[in-house]
């Protein structure tokens, strides 16, 4: 089995150059019979790519301790969706994974026949190969996932225990689509420059393509956040740790090009940021999983120092030199068609929030590779931690909010700005009015009362929007107000799907600062039936329990949650250690609401049964996982084709019926 992986593997990586070399010269020559050739070497490269997946996923589920995978991220004790789930636990499987992913989507890139890439499909179809043939050549020369021993151990060593978790499951692959899908939108970008096709035709035709990657990536990083708050037992989601803040950066750039990109739709304009955006978005894919998988820069979530960082870096080198020659030598057909005419205009509010989005992504960059760069300047490693993201974050994450509230309320080309300001009051009063309510509650810190004005000068912009469109709807259809605003929505699912997208970053703004900005924290001890009081909760520590596995030695403490004398929760925290990897792991509990989580960790355990527990109050987490709902929904009803675009396809299709 091992054999026909790894030989499936070899035969990917040679057909991939394969694609990318018929791709070109079909293109260059007219030859339709290289074309055909370069279509079938997308397919057969999937199939193959499929065939070693399985396989490797066999050799998981069978516990063929004799591959080093599948010994390293496997045990018999393990549960079997942990089995799975190893596959993209490892360096060899989720280069796997991403590398299959890549398959899939050059796949429908192949198979889809749309006007606007009839040109461009075999330039960025070779740009899709020669990305396949460089994941295929890492996992064929430097990182094979079919590597085997001499003898069978008798037992693996098993999954990391900080991995045995239901987020850790779906966070790796959703991460990994992202990288994936952002692979497109680079290689029409190049396609684009290669044919001098820079037009608004590709910007258009790769929108879904930039939307789903940044969907993905950056749902990827929610469920990452939830992993960390869950698992790791310190309290927090995010700690701007290099492998975090690696895949923040792209998405950053990512939502840069989304606005962008609708500019050079309407207007003509930002041709050369567009361009410019979609291959840093992949070049900085790119740069993440360096990031993870090299060892050069330290972090809690990367794998151990390996040369296949410099594989990455020589890819990364290659693919910013070819980008800079094109776009040097295209840089006149790249000039904008239209002009800024107005800083009040909605192309003026996305050029500043290009710049901004560009800042923020700079900012994290530099703080992330500082330590490296220090080290090899000067010798010394100069780290730059949390306090000073968050100093350079904040006002301008702040800044990127407060736009999404203004831009929608912008025209183009120009807006008066009588009009603008009587389109700011209604937003404006009811943000004063929440100011004043906060303050008088209590909220006096300068930071979060600025920080949730703004929110509510954004939520109330946006949802003034839907009240707008509904009321008008239903004056000019009589409809009732429901009916109203769900026909309004399907009608104008681009737009009415970005409000949605733009009121989760509001919803996620707001979890962010409550959390961020009040959390406390406090540390007691308690002997078994003794109480507590923390800010409005009762706890009791009734129960005590050990139990031995085969997997761990599992210590789980039993608290009652009272409010007065109402029992409102029964929490469970626990502290094992496991065997295979000889350390301690935490699990928190903890008790939701809209409010606050109260999330409880067990710090210590005494011989006479007493425990030491760190209890922490953390308000308005919930509210991150609430808005990376309305983002999935914003997003889908975003990408939800209208009735005009499935009737062009129903169309399309028709003529190729009509033509075969």
């Amino acid at each position: 089995m091992t054999t026909i992986g790894y030989g499936a593997l070899v035969l990917a990586l040679v057909i991939s150059i394969y694609t990318a070399v018929a791709s070109i010269l079909g293109a260059r020559h007219g030859s339709a019979k290289l074309a055909g050739g370069a279509q079938k070497g997308v397919v057969a490269t999937a199939m193959l790519v499929t065939l070693a997946s399985a396989i490797l996923i066999y050799l998981l589920l069978t516990h063929d301790f004799q591959v080093k995978y599948v010994y390293r991220h496997v045990s018999t004790y393990q549960p079997a969706i942990y089995t799975l789930s190893a596959f993209w636990a490892g360096q060899e499987g989720s280069l796997l994974l991403w590398l299959w992913l890549l398959t899939i989507f050059s796949v429908l890139v192949a198979r889809r026949e749309e006007e606007w890439s009839l040109e461009l499909k075999p330039y960025a179809l070779a740009v899709l190969a020669l990305c396949q043939a460089f994941l295929a050549l890492l996992l064929v020369f430097a990182s094979n996932p079919f590597a085997t021993y001499p003898t069978r151990p008798a037992e693996g060593f098993g999954l990391n225990p900080l991995l045995e978790n239901f987020w850790m499951i779906i966070h790796p692959p959703v991460v990994f689509i992202g990288y994936a899908a952002y692979t497109v939108p680079f290689a029409f970008a190049i396609a684009a420059l290669t044919a001098g096709k820079l037009g608004q035709d590709w910007i258009r035709g790769i929108r879904r393509w930039n939307l789903l990657a940044w969907l993905f990536l950056g749902l990827g990083i929610l469920l990452g956040a939830w992993w960390a708050y869950l698992e790791l037992g310190w309290g927090g989601y995010w700690g701007w740790d290099p492998v975090e803040n690696a895949s923040l950066i792209p998405w950053l750039v990512g939502t840069a090009l989304l606005h962008s990109a609708m500019t050079q739709e309407r207007r003509g304009m930002f041709k050369a940021w567009n361009i410019t955006l979609a291959i840093l978005a992949f070049v900085l894919c790119i740069f993440a999983t360096f990031v993870t998988r090299s060892g050069i820069i330290q972090s809690v979530h990367a794998f151990g120092e390996s040369v296949i960082g410099y594989y990455f870096l020589a890819f990364l080198a290659g693919i910013l030199a070819i980008s800079f020659v094109l776009i040097f030598y295209r840089r006149r057909e790249l000039a904008s068609e239209g002009k800024l005419e107005s800083l009040l205009s909605r192309e003026a509010g996305f050029l500043l929030s290009n710049l901004l989005l560009g800042g923020l992504a700079l900012a994290v960059f530099i703080g992330t590779v500082f330590p490296t760069v220090s080290e090899i300047l000067r010798g010394v490693q100069v780290a730059l931690g949390p306090p000073f993201f968050e100093r350079v974050s904040a006002p301008l994450a702040l800044a990127i909010v407060l736009l999404i509230g203004v831009c929608p309320l912008l025209g183009w080309q120009r807006t008066s700005s009588g009009r603008l300001l009587r389109r700011l009051l209604y937003p404006g009063v009811v943000a004063l009015a929440v100011a004043v309510v906060l303050f008088v509650l209590g909220i006096t810190e300068p930071f979060a009362l600025l920080s949730f004005t703004v929110c509510a000068f954004v939520a109330s912009s946006i949802l003034w929007e839907f009240l707008r469109g509904t009321m008008a709807r239903r004056r000019s259809t009589g409809e009732g107000y429901l009916l109203a605003l769900a026909r309004l929505i399907a009608q104008n699912r681009r737009r009415y799907g970005g409000y949605l997208v733009h009121l989760s970053m509001v919803i996620i703004t707001m979890g962010i600062v409550g959390s961020s900005l009040y959390q406390t924290e406090y540390q007691v001890t308690l002997a078994k039936g003794e109480r507590v009081e923390v800010k409005d909760y009762t706890l009791e520590y009734e129960k005590f329990e050990a139990q031995a596995t085969p997997a761990k030695h599992r210590f789980a403490t039993l608290l009652g949650v009272y409010r007065g004398d109402r029992r409102i929760a029964t929490l469970f925290s626990e502290k094992n250690f496991h065997w295979s990897v000889e350390q301690w792991v935490t699990e928190v509990a903890i008790r939701t609401s809209l409010k606050e989580d109260l999330y409880v960790i067990l710090a210590g355990l005494s011989g006479d049964g007493s425990a030491t527990f760190q209890i922490l109050i953390n308000p308005l987490v919930v509210w991150l996982w609430i808005g990376g709902g309305f983002l999935l929904v914003g997003t889908t009803v975003a990408l939800w084709p209208g009735d005009q675009a499935r009737g062009k396809r129903q169309e399309a299709g028709g003529k190729r019926q009509e033509g075969g």
